[in-house]
């Protein structure tokens, strides 16, 4: 592919999605919109819009899901890999009380929102679906590793409840639609059509108004207390993880979908779901807040340029 096609295709992409990320934030600066509508659309996006269209995506999708086992594996491994190697690093580098706040910051994607719109704004359905297979495996694995870098830095003596962690992820609505969704594909089930139609409609509101709220709850002020610590949080999440991904995947055979939505799924910036539990977990919410906008706002132009190149070399 010629370097400018490869470029056409990038913007095409990338553009839409971080266009509205940054409408969201230009709407938050203007009071069109406030802290109450995010929470709300935040709220409105998770529990009903996403698991929505994920399950229609399963629904709809024609993907042999036998097929999928060397992904499931490769993807829990490289979330795995990528956890053990900051995890041992930071040791050398990093205050014992931020060290989980830092890894998670690192190895922690975004799959649910930018994730999911960067694969489906490049495959289509077959990114949707894809997407939705690599954040049901990985999603649980972020969460139990979270939950044990965190309890190790901010508090070692705490005990975990590992029950209300599993019981948490088992209740979380996409695990849950992706498992219907895998269900009702399985079983070549239909819905009716008015209410196939019905779904639709709220699916489809799901990523603008997810989009809009991430950019609404960056905040300017975020950048100001940028650190040596988060710089390199950002830098192993935007650079090492997904460049480490990428040429694991390519090396091992997969193609196509599956090898985009793999490097934009761990490109992806830092989730923002980060920073609620290192708040409920005592830890330095301010900087896993600034890791979060940081990685966010140059996600840009690192996404941008891991699709262009992976698109050079007609690796997609």
């Amino acid at each position: 592919m010629d370097y400018i096609s490869a470029l056409e295709y990038t913007v095409s992409v990338t553009g839409p999605v971080f266009i509205i990320v940054f409408v969201g934030f230009y709407l938050k600066r203007k009071d069109v919109i406030d802290q109450n509508f995010i929470t709300k659309a935040s709220g409105l996006v998770f529990n009903v819009c996403l698991p929505i269209l994920i399950f229609l995506s399963m629904l709809d999708n024609d993907l042999d899901m036998s097929q999928q086992v060397p992904l499931v594996i490769f993807c829990i491994s490289a979330a795995v890999a990528s956890f053990v190697i900051f995890w041992l690093l930071s040791k050398y580098w990093v205050d014992h009380q931020d060290r989980g706040v830092v890894v998670q910051g690192a190895f922690r994607s975004n799959l649910g929102i930018i994730g999911i719109a960067l694969c489906a704004k490049a495959f289509d359905q077959d990114g949707l679906a894809i997407g939705a297979i690599i954040l049901a495996v990985v999603t649980p694995v972020y969460n139990i590793l979270s939950v044990y870098a965190l309890n190790r830095s901010v508090d070692s003596n705490r005990a975990v409840n590992w029950q209300k962690t599993f019981i948490d992820i088992l209740k979380n609505p996409l695990i849950i639609a992706i498992f219907l969704g895998f269900l009702a594909n399985w079983l070549d089930l239909k819905l009716p059509k008015v209410m196939y139609d019905a779904s639709h409609y709220l699916a489809r509101m799901t990523l603008p108004l997810a989009l809009i709220a991430i950019g609404g709850a960056l905040s300017i002020q975020e950048l100001k207390n940028t650190s040596v610590l988060s710089f390199w949080a950002v830098a192993g999440k935007l650079v090492i993880v997904p460049i480490f991904a990428g040429l694991s995947a390519y090396t091992l055979g997969f193609e196509g979908a599956a090898l985009g939505c793999i490097i934009l799924m761990f490109a992806s910036p830092t989730a923002a779901a980060s920073f609620v539990m290192v708040r409920s977990m005592g830890g330095n919410d301010r900087l896993a807040s600034n890791i979060i906008a940081v990685s966010t706002l140059l996600s840009v132009f690192s996404v941008s340029f891991l699709l262009y190149f992976t698109k050079v070399l007609a690796w997609i």
